[in-house]
């Protein structure tokens, strides 16, 4: 079990396992680092186990919609939702590029459509290939999405802007929130589950590696 410990001035230790396998301790000084591994030890080993499964089908292919699309190589990027396949070119600017307009295309009519249902008026929408979050809205109600959307199942993109269509009434998490999410999307602690399940195969997959910087 590789361990890597953040001594921060926080008021409560976090636990977290990381994508590639590392459990990431963020702690004040002097606490007991050693026995919060002990009193978690079955919940990380069972996140690890989770995080082996998960690499196994990340190198399947390329993920689309929740499908692992076959990866061809050419000139143009195209992506062929019939045949589940997506050409890349050399250029991983050029893929991303197709990959925000696909995205965009599916996005706003169900923007348009939550918006009318759930009583918001949302500014501009902007794709965006970011590293940390699915989405974000600014409290001047301009929505971004990330192009890893792409990667995951309609349904669970479509709980992505419900969530961030909900800061527009709410600009925080609180119980407030979540119930009015729950009205537009009943099943959203199912969906946060296999969102967090998908982010971890995107950050293994070796095709979305390659499109932030690193290498096929």
């Amino acid at each position: 079990m590789r361990v890597e410990v953040r001594r921060r001035p926080v008021k409560y230790a976090r636990l977290e396992v990381r994508p590639d396998g590392t459990v990431l301790i963020t702690a004040p000084e002097g606490f007991d680092v050693d026995g919060l591994i002990e009193r978690h030890r079955g919940w990380l080993e069972g996140k690890l186990t989770e995080i082996d499964g998960l690499r196994e089908i990340a190198g399947s292919g390329f993920p689309i919609n929740g499908e692992f699309y076959r990866v061809l190589h050419g000139r143009k990027p195209r992506l062929h939702e019939r045949f589940k396949t997506i050409t890349l070119s050399p250029d991983p600017d050029e893929v991303i590029a197709l990959l925000k307009k696909t995205l965009r295309n599916d996005l706003l009519p169900l923007v348009d459509s939550y918006a009318r249902r759930m009583g918001v008026e949302p500014g501009k929408v902007y794709i965006r290939h970011q590293r940390s979050r699915w989405g974000s809205c600014s409290p001047r109600g301009n929505l971004s999405f990330n192009v890893r959307l792409m990667a995951i199942p309609r349904e669970l993109r479509e709980y992505v802007v419900v969530h961030e269509l909900a800061h527009l009434r709410h600009l925080n998490h609180s119980k407030a929130f979540w119930e009015f999410v729950g009205r537009f999307y009943p099943s959203y602690k199912t969906a946060r589950k296999e969102l967090g399940k998908w982010w971890t195969m995107i950050e293994l997959n070796p095709y979305w590696k390659w499109l932030a910087g690193g290498a096929v």
